[in-house]
């Protein structure tokens, strides 16, 4: 994993340890440094999040409660407008697509992601030659100009801005391009798991993990609303469960 820090791009190594996540940086790092980096990784790891009540409602549910051995924990990006960008990147293609978007924009960057400038500073024939982004690309270029120039601050959407979940909602859904699944996506990875992804993955995928010939998004969202604010987070494990049993049962 390369991390992209001020104007340094710092290689990282990581690994499991016992019951730690060892970090090892490709050569020495000054203090300074290694404190953001530390604090970059426990937010991409959620390590400070307490999921304490989510396992307490989830414990008795026979679907849900193998996820009180430790799951929930979603890998987030080092920034809230890298999630978006990969979040739009994801919208109406497949995930093939997403990826030759993404390895564009880090190929372009010089191997780490793009801060929000170099992006708004690519111009449109790379976004439409090179990534291949199709109309994605201007809204893009847009976000990253509105973040870049401060008009759009949206690292204030985490938990700690002070905003309810309904207004930030509201301001994602006012991004171009960011419709209600690409809101509920990026609300996940913010922490706030109120809200369920559905998707044309989504959807077919509970149907068949609950063994439902048909099921409205308002009864999937019956199903799940009893654990609140951990709704969304509920609805994803429930999905998810077949990628656990892929990996050997290992969490």
């Amino acid at each position: 994993m390369t991390l992209r820090i001020g104007d340094e791009t710092v290689p990282l190594q990581l690994s499991n340890g016992r019951d730690v996540l060892e970090v090892r940086a490709a050569k020495k790092l000054p203090r300074s440094m290694v404190t953001r980096v530390t604090g970059i990784v426990r937010r991409m790891f959620c390590l400070d999040d307490d999921y304490g009540t989510f396992y307490a409602a989830i414990a008795r549910d026979p679907q849900l409660a193998w996820a009180t051995a430790g799951a929930g924990r979603m890998l987030r990006s080092p920034t809230v407008f890298e999630d978006v960008v990969k979040t739009l990147c994801t919208t109406n293609c497949a995930w093939s697509g997403t990826q030759r978007m993404i390895a564009a924009l880090v190929a372009q960057a010089g191997g780490a992601f793009p801060t929000p400038a170099r992006m708004a500073e690519l111009p449109s024939r790379f976004y439409r030659d090179v990534a291949r982004a199709g109309y994605r690309g201007a809204y893009l270029r847009d976000l990253a100009g509105d973040v870049a120039s401060g008009r759009l601050d949206l690292e204030r959407l985490l938990p700690a801005g002070g905003l309810r979940d309904d207004e930030v909602r509201e301001r994602l859904l006012s991004i171009d391009g960011i419709g209600p699944y690409a809101a509920a996506h990026v609300m996940m990875l913010l922490g706030r798991h109120g809200s369920l992804i559905l998707d044309s993955w989504t959807r077919p995928t509970y149907l068949r993990r609950s063994g439902s010939k048909r099921a409205s998004d308002r009864t999937i969202e019956r199903r799940f609303a009893r654990f609140g604010a951990f709704a969304g987070l509920a609805f994803w494990l429930f999905l998810t469960h077949d990628w656990l049993e892929e990996e050997g049962g290992n969490l």
